[in-house]
């Protein structure tokens, strides 16, 4: 059993704020690493005398998965939710998570995390820097019109998420803890045109991409999708889910500088500085107007952002 590290206890006081007349949830899907962590986690809220229950859920395959109806009965009943999950989220960009969100239910997670890498130190000055950071981001989305994206490998997108507002992922704001951090926002549904090219991976799937994955977007649909023809074919399966999951759903700059800046095949590879991400299908948690059965993530390295003529990204370093 994971004992109780210094970021665990983070997790628990800084993050999710436990108190003893918190009702918390604690949930984990049936891999041994998010069963360990949320053990860690729950025998940690119950030294603050928190009114703690445990739940072990099948893993869910893609985000925007609606949970089971037991496991949402018992998300609906709690204050505090703490998910532990191997490589998809167990409630991220579905609608239960957006209605527990209006409700003020806390929720925080970890996806794909090891022990050792809760063993590691965290700062409360590093969270809040990178706090600091994604809010900053997020501030200067909702200022913009236009976005313009390019990378070395390809990419090269436009859109608009004018009337759009950025949304500050991070520690302290809740989802994914203890150091993941991101600014995203929705870009307005018809408006991206042009390249995309996934160089880094494709979120849930746990592995890099052997070569990168080439998508061509006209008026904000993926209408086409080359690379390893393995990968190729299953992300055309899932953009083919339904008639909204070919959506460009998000845009995301990562904004952690204690992730370590190379890819390891987990949800936390998202949040590394000045990596982003473009999320396909369902994008209402983010302020857009999208619904679909599915929301997936690939990353891009080394990528040049332009807000309305400006740099605020230049080959994957922050300038914000």
């Amino acid at each position: 059993m994971l004992e109780q590290t210094e970021a665990i206890k983070l997790i628990v006081d800084t993050c999710m704020k436990v108190t003893p007349e918190d009702e918390v949830l604690v949930i984990a899907d049936d891999y041994a690493r998010p069963q360990a962590v949320a053990q860690a986690v729950a025998a940690c809220a119950r030294e603050r005398s928190a009114k703690v229950v445990c739940m072990v859920v099948p893993p869910r395959k893609i985000a925007a998965e609606e949970p089971r109806k037991t496991t949402e009965a018992a998300m609906r009943a709690a204050d505090v939710i703490f998910m532990a999950a191997e490589r998809v989220s167990i409630s991220g960009h579905s609608t239960v998570h957006e209605d527990l969100a209006k409700k003020g239910v806390r929720r925080f997670a970890t996806n794909g995390v090891s022990e050792d890498y809760l063993r590691k130190s965290f700062s409360l000055q590093d969270i809040m820097e990178m706090k600091g950071r994604s809010e900053r981001l997020a501030e200067v989305y909702t200022q913009a019109d236009t976005v313009r994206l390019t990378t070395p490998h390809g990419t090269d997108l436009t859109f608009s998420i004018k009337g759009r507002r950025g949304t500050a992922l991070n520690p302290i704001s809740g989802i994914i803890v203890p150091d993941y951090a991101e600014a995203a926002t929705a870009p307005v549904e018809g408006t991206a045109k042009g390249t995309i090219v996934f160089d880094g991976e494709m979120d849930g799937w746990g592995y890099t991409l052997s070569k990168p994955l080439v998508l061509k977007v006209v008026a904000g649909r993926v209408v086409d999708i080359s690379g390893n023809r393995e990968d190729a074919d299953r992300l055309r399966t899932i953009t083919a889910a339904d008639g909204n999951a070919n959506n460009i759903g998000e845009f995301a700059i990562g904004a952690s500088h204690t992730v370590p800046g190379r890819l390891s095949g987990t949800r936390y590879d998202c949040a590394i500085i000045g990596y982003v991400h473009i999320g396909l299908g369902r994008n209402t948690l983010l302020g857009g107007a999208t619904l679909s059965k599915i929301h997936i993530d690939g990353i891009m390295t080394s990528p040049t952002v332009e807000l309305d003529g400006k740099a605020i990204v230049k080959d994957g370093q922050v300038l914000v």
